[in-house]
């Protein structure tokens, strides 16, 4: 016989319900109360720090966990690409904040107090700090070695023939990227990456020109010739090649080609060919440079107190480069192809029929040297070097150089080899005894009141230059001298020697005023009308060795009204002339 059961009420099922309810919920705050307990001061189960599993630790714990584990860091880190770096740990200022990475541990699921979950599923990464200067140092380094320019596809003639360059890939590092990679992956304990790059496509390529074939050999049946005066040349295929480009369709972007290597802009559309205006300008201009010829001004000079023309101007030839840019590529493009090289006449500064407008009209200064006991080689290179300032024109407002008159200073110049100082000795040498020229050249100038920009003393003191302290040496290309013209007018020099005495003559527009030279500040010894009659002030002799000392001396220039508007000093410290022997 089946055993019965009695049917639940409503009420019996709703009491059961609560009791169940209340069953779950003690066994929730049970758990909720064990766990706060259990793990009030420990970090939650499942929290690992870059893979290190740090659950049911406390933070000094983890702490130790964790310096543990960095202590067993490789120290090397690699970054690898076509090649491999290595840099270490401290190279690139990397370092763990330990007690910072086991806080954050700790941290995790104590904003949740209400939830019961035993085992946590977390992996933060460890506090790390890289010195970002060193890092980005180092991938710079890298970038040096990894970056490739892209090859864009070009064309050449070899043999006659059009050759294609075919186009290859470019690659660049990601600055920005890599940092942050390796940033991030340092703090998981990572010591190897793979450094991240950028590939850059060519945006001209080898189909793209195989389609305009056809056009570059159209342009390559063109003789196109110019001709001027005594000039007759015909463009190569290798010329005109040079000024091939190509562009879209639409004409929204261009295409370059330069020798064997191009810079292409982007070209998403069928190419054709183009002719370039920055190619055709830039061979123009060195083509130019065998016709051009820049004019000769009129060289000069005084006879008594009139200025006379003794070798007449010369006019000289410019090719209008923008012009002949423009008729090359008419041609190109299928224009005449027989150009006639458009140039224009330059003339020179100074003519027979303008010397009036120079403010050449009288003796400015002179200035004057000894060379009294020079050997015959020095004084061949004196009357050479001399010879070469005879007739120079300085422009008003022009920065004269000594080294850049003279020029070339060999035997193919006419000198001959006599004793400079160079370094610590004295040595024989081609243009030996120069430096009485530019010594001489120097008084002229500090005579003429003229602003001395740049000059240099002898090593130690030489005879030939008294009074000493109003010398200055020359080597090309340096030291210089160096001075202004702020007359109003050009200056001509003119170069002499009478009686073993070098001369150098400044005519032009004498500045209003005065000038006087001596040998203190207060301008009261020594005192001297030209520098070549002052008496220097000699101090710390033979403190530098035997026959040593410093020579200094001063130029005073006044106004009309006689006030002194500037006053400059020289001071020339020479040393013992037994440290550079002969």
């Amino acid at each position: 016989m089946a055993k019965k059961y009695n049917k639940l009420s409503s009420k019996q099922i709703v009491m059961y319900v609560y009791i169940a309810l209340f069953v779950l919920a003690f066994i929730y705050v049970g758990t909720l109360f064990f766990n706060s307990a259990k793990y009030e001061n420990r970090i939650y189960p499942g929290v690992k720090v870059a893979g290190v599993d740090l659950g049911g630790e406390t933070r000094a714990e983890a702490a130790k966990s964790l310096s543990k584990k960095i202590k067993g860091l490789p120290d090397n880190i690699v970054l690898s690409g076509q090649n491999q770096y290595k840099y270490s740990q401290d190279s690139l200022g990397v370092s763990y904040d330990i007690q910072k990475s086991a806080d954050n541990a700790f941290q995790i699921g104590r904003n949740n107090s209400l939830n019961p979950i035993k085992e946590y599923h977390e992996n933060i990464p460890a506090v790390v700090k890289v010195d970002q200067d060193k890092l980005t140092g180092a991938l710079f380094n890298a970038t040096q070695k990894e970056n490739q320019e892209v090859d864009e596809a070009g064309i050449s003639m070899q043999d006659g023939k059009i050759k294609v360059q075919k186009e290859h890939l470019g690659r660049r590092v990601l600055l920005g990227e890599n940092i942050e990679m390796i940033e991030n992956g340092l703090g998981r304990f990572q010591n190897q990456f793979s450094l991240k790059v950028a590939v850059i496509k060519p945006s001209v390529t080898e189909d793209d020109i195989n389609l305009v074939r056809n056009q570059i050999q159209d342009a390559l049946t063109r003789k196109i010739s110019l001709k001027g005066d005594g000039v007759d040349y015909t463009l190569s295929d290798d010329d005109i090649t040079g000024f091939m480009g190509f562009k879209t369709e639409s004409g929204e972007s261009l295409a370059y080609k330069t020798n064997f290597s191009q810079i292409f802009s982007s070209l998403d559309q069928m190419v054709r060919l183009a002719f370039r205006d920055d190619a055709i300008n830039s061979w123009v201009i060195s083509f130019s440079n065998n016709i051009n010829k820049s004019p000769q001004n009129a060289k000069l000079a005084m006879d008594g107190d009139k200025l006379m023309v003794v070798v007449p101007s010369v006019n000289g030839e410019k090719v209008e480069v923008d012009d002949l840019v423009g008729d090359i590529r008419q041609a190109l493009e299928g224009g005449d192809n027989n150009i006639d090289i458009p140039t224009v006449v330059t003339r020179p500064d100074v003519t027979g029929d303008n010397l009036d407008k120079l403010g050449i009209k009288e003796l400015v200064s002179t200035g004057w040297t000894d060379f009294s006991g020079s050997p015959s080689n020095r004084i061949h290179n004196i009357d050479v070097g001399a010879a070469r300032f005879n007739g120079v024109l300085i422009k008003p407002g022009e920065d004269f150089s000594f080294d850049d008159t003279l020029g070339n200073v060999d035997a193919s110049t006419g000198y001959l080899p006599e004793l400079v100082i160079l370094k610590d000795k004295t040595v024989p040498e081609y243009g030996g005894g120069l430096c009485q020229v530019s010594t001489t050249a120097f008084r002229a100038a500090l005579n003429a009141g003229l602003p001395i920009l740049e000059r240099a003393a002898h090593a130690y003191p030489v005879g030939y230059y008294k009074p000493y302290g109003v010398d200055a040496t020359i080597y090309l290309p340096s030291p210089d001298l160096i001075f202004k013209n702020d007359t109003p007018g050009y200056i001509l020099i003119q170069t002499r020697i009478l009686d073993n005495k070098l001369y150098f003559d400044f005519y032009g527009t004498k500045k209003p005023g005065s000038i006087k030279f001596a040998g203190n500040a207060d301008g009261t010894q020594g005192v001297s009308p030209t520098v070549e009659g002052i008496t220097p002030t000699i101090t710390e002799q033979d403190v530098r060795g035997p026959k040593s000392f410093t020579a200094t001396f001063y130029r005073f220039i006044y106004d009309t009204a006689g006030n002194l508007i500037k006053k400059n000093f020289w001071v020339s410290k020479y040393d013992s002339p037994d440290k550079y022997p002969h």
